[in-house]
């Protein structure tokens, strides 16, 4: 009796933190529904050094996206990340100068935002981040683009 007392409690504890490491994941990576409410594509998955960056983004949620306007540049503002040694580093950031940046410009649901990037890209592989405040959230979150590389 004694033995199936111990069994019960190790296969609880198993159930218990299986159950919590699973809720933890949900609520880092997932928004409700597994829908990701921002998606941001390039139209090519390779560019050459000298050439612009088309890319979209489109507010795929049923709600406002929120983002930060930063006075030095005309649009929503990216940061580029290079992948250096299997990990993504900061390439280019827009440095805001807080005079004329503030929060929240809005960016509607089912809206569409183009964009192109001129930038002096050396040859590797990129990816670009945009930080939106999505509802049910009141803090910014990153979402990326797909990868692309310039040869």
């Amino acid at each position: 009796m004694k033995r199936i007392i111990e069994i019960s409690i190790i296969l609880l504890a198993c159930l218990i933190l299986s159950y919590c490491e699973k809720q933890d994941n949900q609520i880092e990576t997932k928004f409700p529904g597994d829908v990701f409410p921002i998606k941001i594509e390039t139209n090519k998955t390779w560019y050459t050094k000298l050439e612009p960056i088309p890319i979209e983004i489109v507010n795929t949620s049923d709600s406002l996206a929120m983002y930060y306007k930063c006075s030095s540049y005309e649009g929503i503002p990216p940061n580029v990340y290079k992948l250096t040694n299997g990990e993504w580093i900061a390439y280019w950031v827009q440095l805001c100068d807080g005079f004329m940046s503030f929060c929240c410009p809005s960016f509607f649901g089912g809206e569409s935002y183009k964009d192109t990037l001129d930038i002096d890209f050396s040859t590797g592989t990129y990816r670009l981040e945009y930080q939106f405040i999505v509802r049910p959230s009141h803090d910014y979150k990153s979402f990326f683009s797909n990868s692309f590389d310039i040869r």
